[in-house]
């Protein structure tokens, strides 16, 4: 059975048509910049991935969708078509987080694997995978904290690699892989674990992984403070 998975939390989007029986093994992908016309060329280029593989939404047996962090509107926008698309469609739907997916393509080759993305400014998301422990919850922090961080991770003697956005580090471990995107092979192979041991979530209650709040509040004085009428004093 074949399932559809996309993330868009980043620059680029990402979907994949995968496996579920092969752990994820992916069929086809399509990476397409869409910053600033995600929410118009979404669907169009779902429905193209599905065409080149002779297929239509009714032939997909699951959705999958990288919840974030990221892009504030990106992973939205994402979050809320797979959403929509599972209620249409009566599909499963399993969320992953966006880091796991980067985590996932790399594989088990080094003990401790540390994937950044870009935050807001100054600032990254991250995630600290460790063999045999349980996956990490994602947090943010400034880069200089990051850097000082890793290295005390690896004065610690720990055999560190990064993978994400490493361009961000000015220093960083020697074993890292930049990635600009999230890997296709790795999101499906995150989604497969999910829905192969009945891990689907319901669509009403699936929520974007933020980490930081977006950065949005209401502008001082946008309301004008209630004002107490005097006596006798004609209501304006």
């Amino acid at each position: 059975m074949t399932f559809l998975a996309m993330d868009t939390s980043g620059d680029h989007a990402v979907l994949a048509l995968a496996d579920e029986g092969a752990g994820g093994a992916l069929r086809a992908a399509r990476v397409f910049h869409g910053r600033r016309s995600l929410s118009r060329r979404l669907l169009g280029e779902v429905d193209g991935l599905l065409v080149g593989e002779g297929m239509t939404l009714a032939d997909v047996s699951a959705l999958a969708v990288g919840l974030g962090p990221g892009s504030f509107t990106g992973v939205r926008v994402g979050v809320t078509t797979a959403k929509t698309l599972a209620q249409v469609t009566g599909k499963p739907l399993v969320g992953v987080p966006t880091l796991n997916a980067y985590a996932e393509a790399w594989g088990q080759d080094v003990p401790t694997l540390v994937v950044i993305l870009p935050s807001r400014r100054g600032e990254a998301y991250a995630a600290v995978y460790r063999a045999a422990e349980p996956l990490p919850e994602p947090f943010a922090e400034s880069v200089e904290a990051m850097e000082r961080r890793l290295k005390a991770m690896v004065e610690a003697g720990e055999q560190v690699a990064c993978c994400g956005a490493i361009d961000l580090l000015a220093e960083r471990p020697g074993l890292s892989r930049s990635q600009p995107h999230v890997p296709p092979e790795g999101l499906a192979r995150a989604a497969a674990g999910r829905l192969n041991n009945g891990l689907t979530d319901d669509p009403l209650a699936l929520v974007p992984l933020y980490v930081v709040p977006p950065a949005i509040s209401t502008p001082k004085n946008a309301f004008p403070a209630p004002q107490l009428l005097g006596a006798g004093e004609p209501v304006p």
